[in-house]
C-alpha cells in the first residue's frame, strides 16, 4: 500500500487527517507534517524525510502539499523520486480519491488531480442562484 503524507502551512494537514477519519476507519500509512512560523525549512525537510521512510512499505509515498510554491512544497521538491510523488493544491476530494483507490487498485495520479479539480465549483451556479 502506498503511504500518504500531507504537508501544509499551519494545521491544515492535521485537519485533513481528522476529516478523512470520518470517511475511512483505516488510516494506516497516513501521516501529516505541519509547518509552523518558527520552523526552519531544512529541519522541516528532515522531518519529512523521516516520515517518508516510516510510511514507505516499498510501494512508495504520495505527498499532498497545500500550495504550489510554498515552503512545504518547495522542501518536498528535494525528496521527489521514482518512489515519491508530490501533488499540490491538496483538498479533501483528492485525499478521498487516493484513500479509495489504494484499497484495491492502482492509484491513478491523473484521476486524483481530476477528482480534486471537479470538486471546485460555485454552488450558486450549480443551483442556478444569482450571485
Amino acid at each position: 500500500m502506498k503511504g500518504i503524507l500531507l504537508i501544509s502551512h499551519g494545521e491544515m494537514a492535521k485537519g485533513m487527517v481528522d476529516s478523512i477519519s470520518l470517511f475511512f476507519g483505516n488510516l494506516k500509512q497516513l501521516d501529516y507534517l505541519c509547518l509552523k512560523k518558527e520552523d526552519n525549512p531544512e529541519q522541516f525537510r528532515q522531518l519529512m524525510i523521516e516520515k517518508i521512510k516510516a510510511l514507505d512499505s516499498g510501494e512508495g509515498v504520495i505527498i499532498l502539499a497545500d500550495i504550489l510554491g510554498g515552503t512545504p512544497c518547495n522542501q518536498s521538491a528535494y525528496v521527489i523520486s521514482d518512489n515519491v510523488v508530490v501533488l499540490t493544491g491538496m483538498n479533501l476530494g483528492m485525499l478521498i480519491s487516493i484513500m479509495s483507490a489504494r484499497q484495491g487498485q492502482t492509484i491513478d495520479i491523473e484521476m486524483v488531480l481530476n477528482d480534486g479539480k471537479m470538486g471546485i465549483n460555485c454552488l450558486n451556479d450549480l443551483l442556478g442562484v444569482k450571485k
